[in-house]
This record gives structure tokens, sequence and C-alpha cells, in this order.
């Protein structure tokens, strides 16, 4: 046996990132490749069977990727420990979901597999239909250390939904951009190609491993799923940027961006999903979908953005159910022969949920977030439906976050395009927000919240420009908005450089300062107050003033 093992020795290891330092009770992930010569695999009747590989450390997640466009049929067993080979695990020759052509996610000319959740393990062999070159496999290891997420309460009208602080507490798969965000039509349910016989205390570190996996391997910038849901029925958030918003995801090509992804954790092929995992996806698709102005039931036409695992040409016109199958739009097995059979049965669940009011969305910023007192600046954005929309006649308040809480403190109305601009000016920095409270159509909406920093104006006079060596010239001043404390500095002219002379920290009434100061000896002297910042202002200068002694 011995023998027809591969040793380490062998294998090329890339380690992609180190393993976060263990805190107590939170997961921490890593991630490492190997890539076997090509004498670790021969040709069978099986097609080409790798011998068992030795992974270079123990491994949660594991899947593959190669070069080119190739997707053959992957089969993949491991060993868990010394144990038992388990099974032979069927993975798609393409990963479950893909960004669309334009999104500028992913790598180039490149094949991969979904990845398969192993729990712990520290061998693996595969098979494949067709030699593939450049062939890697990438592991992610997650270390649980007995963590548990907190128990999250439902808001009005949604359901529970574990945040991604519930399986990322350390941030250790941060999205790579900004979201993106489309209109929700569809809801599509896919599955996770992982092994069944998890426990709930493994589907934070699940999790985890896939987000490390679809973006460390696949070069996604985050999370593929929108949602997943774990055979116990708790929901989790997938994609960053919001529950609530039409984040774009990498679920469904061509038609992420209109569309949602709910993806099972498990493998569906054979043995169906649990009444638990079902009715937690029906409660789920019945606050999201409406969210969008659409109703949860019935037929949608929607245009293909195409791809290369998309089912449909860009600019097919494609009419499908509100729930739906990812195999219905890619070249895909998702969600698995079990779980796609029991679709009808999802949608009886969800039932018909018509739209009561239309969902709206408002976007604002601060222009500019630095401002130098006693300067103006604005809080300026658009109001819109989910379907952008634009929202006129709309009232809106602008709030300000106190030691209790939101206070308003302004009111705007958007104008035809939708747009509104707030100008104003503060002497201290504050955080702000944009509410539209919501009518008997229309759904409330707060914007992101807006940081203002404020920085200080800082004036300084001298009293004279040349002075001779030994007078004590005096340096004057004001800081606005008023402070307490300044320093000043004083530096002289050596050669080519600035030698620092002497440092005071200066007491300010009322945001008055003086100091008078001996000029010891002939040369340039440069005189210059600095405020160090505070929780009210940001740290501020004045201009720098010369006095040559002579």
């Amino acid at each position: 046996m011995k023998r027809s093992l591969l040793t380490l020795a062998t294998l090329a290891l890339a380690v992609l990132g180190p393993a976060a330092a263990a805190n107590a009770g939170t997961p921490h992930a890593s991630d490492f490749e190997l890539r076997p010569p090509s004498a670790a695999a021969s040709a069978s009747s099986a097609g080409i069977v790798s011998k068992p590989l030795r992974a270079p450390r123990r491994f949660s997640l594991v899947g593959m990727r190669w070069r080119g466009p190739a997707e053959p049929a992957i089969s993949l067993r491991v060993r868990r420990n010394g144990h038992r080979w388990t099974r032979w695990i069927r993975l798609p020759g393409a990963p479950d979901g893909a960004p669309d052509p334009r999104a500028q996610e992913g790598r180039a000319a490149q094949g991969e597999s979904s990845p398969v959740w192993v729990g712990s393990a520290d061998w693996v062999q595969y098979r494949l239909s067709s030699r593939v070159r450049g062939l890697r496999l990438h592991f992610v290891r997650v270390m649980n250390d007995g963590w548990h997420p907190r128990a999250t309460r439902a808001q009005a009208g949604q359901p529970a939904i574990q945040p991604r602080s519930a399986w990322d507490p350390a941030n250790q798969c941060p999205p790579r951009t900004a979201p993106q965000y489309g209109n929700v039509q569809v809801a599509f349910v896919h599955h996770t190609v992982s092994l069944n016989d998890y426990q709930p205390t493994d589907v934070p570190s699940i999790i985890l491993g896939i987000c490390r996996y679809h973006r460390n391997s696949n070069g996604w910038n985050d999370i593929g799923y929108n949602f997943l849901v774990d055979k116990f029925g708790t929901l989790w958030e997938g994609r960053a940027g919001g529950i609530d918003q039409p984040v774009v995801g990498a679920q469904a090509q061509g038609f992420n961006s209109q569309s949602t992804g709910i993806a099972n954790i498990g493998t569906f092929d054979d043995v169906p999903e649990t009444d638990a995992a079902m009715n937690s996806m029906a409660q789920l698709i019945r606050w999201k979908l409406p969210l969008s102005g659409v109703p949860t039931d019935g037929s949608v036409t929607l245009v293909s953005a195409g791809g290369s695992d998309n089912r449909y040409p860009a600019g097919a016109r494609v009419t499908l159910d509100r729930i739906s199958g990812h195999r219905d739009v890619d070249a895909t097995d998702c969600p698995g022969v079990d779980l796609y059979a029991q679709l009808p049965t999802l949608r009886a669940l969800v039932g018909n949920v018509t739209v009561v009011k239309q969902r709206t969305r408002i976007a604002a910023a601060m222009q500019p977030s630095l401002l130098v007192y006693p300067h103006r600046t604005a809080i300026t954005g658009t109001l819109a439906l989910i379907d952008t929309t634009p929202f006129p006649a709309a009232p809106l308040q602008v709030q300000l976050y106190g030691k209790s809480g939101w206070h308003t403190i302004m009111q705007a109305t958007s104008a035809a395009d939708g747009s509104f601009s707030v100008p104003f000016s503060t002497h201290v920095g504050h955080q702000f927000r944009v509410v539209y409270a919501g009518d008997g159509s229309h759904l409330p909406s707060t914007s992101s919240r807006l940081t203002l920093h404020v920085r200080p104006r800082v004036l300084i006079r001298r009293s004279v420009k040349r002075a001779r060596v030994g007078r004590t010239p005096i340096i004057t001043g004001v800081i606005q908005p008023a402070k307490s404390r300044v320093r000043l500095v004083i530096n002289r002219r050596v050669g080519h450089h600035n030698v620092r002379v002497a440092s005071f920290k200066l007491r300010a009434r009322h945001g008055r300062f003086r100091k008078a100061f001996r000029l010891p000896v002939r040369g340039l002297y440069s005189y210059r107050v600095l405020f160090r910042g505070d929780r009210s202002n940001a740290k501020a200068s004045s201009t720098t003033l010369h006095i040559r002694a002579v």
C-alpha cells in the first residue's frame, strides 16, 4: 500500500494564505493547494484515476481547477483522519454558479469544479472522464474550536437569518469589491454538493470554507450564493450587501442581476431536502420576492446575459417560474434530482404572496465628507423604486446620530428625477442618514450611514518678520471651532534641513492662543501650530510663518 501512495515530497504545495491566529471560540481558515505530477494519475476503464494523494495537511473542503474550458466528469473521495474512504462523490465539472460575462469577476480561461465539504480529511483520490491541463486541487481548512453563532431574531415580516458575522466573525473572507445591485425577479434553488452528515456546529465552518473557495480559487468577489439554508432549517446570509437588498451574486450565470440564489447545504441527488429546510426556504422567498415588487407565484420572462455555463445565448428571452432550479438556466444538474423534484412542493409552501407596496432605495453621499470649518457641505443622492425608476416629490428626513439615537434635523423633497441635495454647515463631525418614511403604496427606506469629518481652521500671526538675536517675537492665533489645546512647533533652517528648536503645548482660551519665544542664534525660523484631533474634529494645522533672526 505504501508504494502506491504519493508522499508529500512529490507534491507541489502552494500556500495561498497562512492560517489566522486562533482566537478561542472563533473559526479560522487557511487555503493551500496541491499540484499532482503527471504520474499521479493513469488511464483506466473508469477514465483518468489518480493514486491516493496525501494532502499537505488536514483539510475541510476540496475542489479542483485547471487551465482551459474543458468540463470533465469528476468524482472524488476522501479518507477521514485514518478511517475508511468515503463513497465517491460526483462533482460538477463547473462550479454551482458563475458570474455574469461582464461582471469582471473570476479568472479567465479557467475550468473549475464545485467544492465539496468533507469535514476533516487527510487523503484524497479523484477520477476524471478526460485529462485536463494544469490541474490543481484547492483545499480549505477551517478550525472551529467549538464556536457557536448566537441566536438571531426575525425582524417584522422577515424570517430569522444568521448574518455573515455568524460564520465569519473575524472577517476572513472579505469581499473584494463593493456589492452590485440588480432587480430580483426570480429565486433560484441550489445545492452545495457537500456531504450530508454534518452537525449544526459544522455549518458556520462549511459556509466559511465555501466562501474562501469561491473567492480564493474561483477568483470571485465573494461567496456566490445570496443565501444558504442548512438541513436543520437555519437560514444564513451569503454574499455581502444587505439581505433586504437586490445583491448581484455569482449563482446563476446570465441571470445574476435578475435573481436571488438560495443554496441548500448538502447533496440532493439521491436524498430529499428536509421539511425544516423546505419551510425555511418558503419563508425566505415569501419575504424576499415581494421586497422587489414582484409576486411569488407564476412566471416571468427574463433576458439572458449569456455566458459559457448558460443554457441560453445573450439576448434570448427566457420564461421562468418565480421559483426555479439552477438547472433551468445553466448547464448543471443543480440542485440535484431529488431537490429539483421538490420544487412544486416548495412553490405550494410559498403560495401566492402579492405585492402590497413597492420597495424604494436611497443612494446618498456627503459632498465633501471632509469639511474645513466654516465651509459648507451637502448630502446629495437619489430616491428610486427598486427597478431604478426615479421617485419624485417624496418627503425625506435628514437624521443625525446622537447619544439617544437618530434625530431628524432637516427636511427635503426629491426632485422630478428623484434627486435631492441638502446643504448645511456644522462645527463638529457627525454621522448622518437619509430616511424615506414610506406611504400607502411604497415601503420605507434608509440610506447607508454617512460620516462627516470637520477640520478646524487654525490662523496664526507673527509680531515681526525680522528680529535681532535675543529678541522675543510673539506668535498669536485662533482655532475655530474653539479648542482648548494646541501645539506650537518651531524649526530652524540648517543647510538644506529643518531642525527642531522647540515645541510648546499651548492652552487656548475661547480658541485664542499666544506665545513668545526668544531667538537664540541667527537663522531662519519657521512657526506652525498643530491640533492633534479629537472625537469631534479631525486633526489640523496652520500655515507656516517665518521669522529671520539677525
